[in-house]
This record gives structure tokens, C-alpha cells and sequence, in this order.
């Protein structure tokens, strides 16, 4: 994925998202940002680009532990080493606001711990 065409910096967060139309087991959270995420799983799953899914991310930062609903359309699906990574953007989400509320406490870390993928 070419990082240059970017618009938000991303995070690197790890956390658990639960995807219940890509698989009944959860998935890894790689990165995330205002507009996007990077997760995988540990093992194949067919992911329909032009499908819309709703995934729930509990991230390992967050304030709150109740998991994130977000709305994303796949942009791009690989397989690698049994592996599954999927990058996402984020729709317009009944969680949008707490949402920006976790990018922003993010950002606050990220100045003194967490690298910034640019």
C-alpha cells in the first residue's frame, strides 16, 4: 500500500476487532486513523471488497472498554503466510465521535510513546 496518499496520520494500536460477516473469530488491530484501519488475522478469510462491513474494535489504548462500532468498506485484501490483512476505511459511523475522541487521545500519546506511520 503506497503510505504516501494518506491524508490522516495512522497509529500503530493493537487491539482485538470482532467482524462477525468475515468470521465468527476475532482479528488483530495493526493501525488505525480518522479514516482508516490496518488489521489482520492469523489465518485465511475471503473478504468481499465491495461489500460494506461493521467491525467492532476494542483497541489496547482506549479509555473506554466499551469496543468501537464502525462502519468500513475493505480497500484491499492479501494473503500472506496464512494470513489475512485487510486495510479498511471508515464510512460514516454511529461511533464517529468517540471515535475522533480515541484518535485524538492517541495523538496525545504519540508524543512521547507511540510511533507514527506517515
Amino acid at each position: 500500500m503506497d503510505f504516501e496518499k494518506r491524508s490522516d496520520t495512522r497509529y500503530r494500536e493493537i487491539g482485538k476487532i470482532t467482524c462477525h460477516e468475515l468470521c465468527a473469530l476475532p482479528g488483530v488491530l495493526d493501525d488505525i486513523s480518522a479514516g482508516g484501519l490496518k488489521m489482520h488475522y492469523a489465518f485465511p478469510v475471503v473478504v468481499e471488497l465491495e461489500n460494506e462491513y461493521e467491525v467492532e474494535i476494542l483497541p489496547s489504548n482506549a479509555k473506554n472498554p466499551i469496543p468501537l462500532k464502525l462502519k468500513c468498506l475493505p480497500q484491499w485484501a492479501n494473503e500472506q503466510d496464512g494470513s489475512t490483512y485487510i486495510g479498511f476505511k471508515i464510512l460514516y459511523s454511529p461511533d464517529a465521535n468517540r471515535l475522533n475522541e480515541f484518535i485524538d487521545h492517541l495523538e496525545q500519546l504519540s508524543e512521547d510513546q507511540l510511533p507514527q506511520i506517515k
